[in-house]
């Protein structure tokens, strides 16, 4: 376990190793942009989906059984980032009236779609963990 955590973490400083060369090297962007970008995402990040997750959390700490709890935690979690990726292609960002093929679906939809996909799933996945949870033991005397 410990050897695949040091692949995963070295595999992610090569990773961002290439990409701070890419942009260092990029002289038609600038570093602008992407340095606005960093602040921007770890702002958002740390005041508004942080707070957000531990809320949630909590809610779903004291709000629900411990059967439903980790359907719903995760049904939560990955609704959020399917939300979030499919945000551009919902507001429709790279849309052109000259050019009908660009983002040519119903998006709304498709993310409806997933989204139900995914509660799908989690209520199969809180009602088997209803069914095979241990019977209640009876009160001791």
């Amino acid at each position: 376990m410990t050897l695949i955590r040091r692949l995963l973490v070295a595999s992610g400083v090569v990773l961002v190793v290439v990409g701070a060369v890419g942009v260092l090297r990029s002289a038609s962007v600038g570093l602008w942009p992407y340095l606005r970008f960093l602040v921007v995402s770890a702002l958002y990040a740390d005041l508004l989906v942080m707070p957000l997750v531990l809320l949630a959390g909590v809610l779903a700490t004291r709000l629900l059984p411990p059967w439903l709890r980790v359907p719903v935690q995760g049904a939560l979690y990955v609704s959020a980032v399917v939300t979030f990726v499919s945000l551009p292609l919902l507001l429709g960002y790279g849309r052109d009236v000259r050019l009908p093929s660009a983002l040519p679906r119903d998006y709304p939809r498709g993310l409806l779609l997933v989204l139900a996909a995914v509660w799908t799933v989690a209520l199969l996945l809180a009602l088997y963990r209803l069914l095979r949870r241990p019977p209640a033991r009876p009160p001791a005397r």
